[in-house]
């Protein structure tokens, strides 16, 4: 049968306690000096015991004490820090205020914006389509003044000398032989701009009669090459900038046509007309024109 373990004096402090207290006892019975000069009198179990208790609390107030003071200090450091994030948190939030507000501000004025904005757009679409009109109407009634108007290009300065009028009234017939010996003209005058050598100015001549406008332009095409003083001149319509830019945009269709033998014409203002296998086709842009040609 096992024997009971027996405790250890380290695990039970009262019998370490009263071991000493007996061996205190047993020395002090044996010696009767050391009991006289050795531990005080009176010191008994229940004195040794309540010593050790007071240091014991002593010891467990100190530490209790060093445990509040670090705490004391943690917690204030805890609460510094706090303070801190809290304030910059505040700061945050104020500013993101500031935000939200200025954000839902912007919102509003755009939104009222965009309210104000409808109805221009409606108003500007309405305009562009009535200054598209208009720019239409404009070029039509230039072309209309215009009409009776013809330019002799190249043709040397000075040449009409003080009366342009009664000049040209008898050189274009000479010029493209003609059945009559005079035109009736209204006026005639060089265009503006400033004289470069060896460049002469187009002189514009109106036409009395559209007719007589008709016979000459038909007859300088049906003529060719004309020349007056041995120098080559050309007689063409009189026509717009805006319309001679018009046309102008449509030389590369042109030159097509005319490596694939096609003939063309152009209509006022600027209308590309021409016959492809029999069927008439007509073309007021000429990226419409090339798409059309490079199918």
């Amino acid at each position: 049968m096992p024997k009971p373990s027996k405790q250890s004096k380290a695990d039970n402090p009262r019998g370490f306690i009263e071991d000493i207290s007996d061996a205190s006892d047993a020395s002090a019975s044996s010696d009767p000096m050391a009991s006289r000069e050795g531990s005080p009198p009176g010191f008994t179990q229940e004195a040794l015991f309540k010593h050790i208790s007071d240091i014991v609390s002593q010891e467990g107030r100190r530490t209790q004490k060093m445990l509040d003071d670090s705490l004391a200090k943690l917690e204030y450091g805890l609460n510094a820090k706090v303070d801190n994030i809290i304030k910059r948190i505040d700061e945050i939030a104020t500013v993101t205020d500031s935000l939200v507000a200025r954000q839902s501000e912007a919102e509003t004025r755009i939104s009222a914006l965009e309210d104000d904005i409808a109805p221009l757009k409606v108003k500007l679409a309405e305009f562009e389509k009535l200054n598209t009109a208009l720019s239409e109407k404009v070029t039509d009634l230039e072309g209309r003044s215009r009409r009776d108007n013809i330019r002799i290009l190249n043709l040397k300065e000075s040449v009409e000398g003080s009366d342009p009028i009664q000049f040209f009234e008898s050189f274009i017939p000479k010029l493209l032989d003609l059945s009559v010996p005079t035109i009736a003209i209204d006026r005639a005058h060089r265009g503006s701009g400033a004289l470069v050598a060896g460049r002469p100015r187009p002189v514009i001549v109106k036409i009395h009669r559209s007719r007589d406008v008709t016979t000459i332009l038909s007859t300088a095409r049906r003529r060719g090459q004309l020349s007056f003083e041995d120098q080559s001149i050309r007689i063409v319509p009189d026509i717009s900038p805006i319309v001679r830019a018009a046309r102008r945009a449509f030389n590369p269709i042109c030159a097509e046509l005319i490596k694939k033998d096609i003939r063309f014409q152009m209509i006022f203002p600027a209308v590309l007309v021409f016959k492809m296998n029999g069927v008439q086709k007509s073309f007021k842009d000429p990226k419409e024109a090339k798409k059309f040609l490079g199918r």
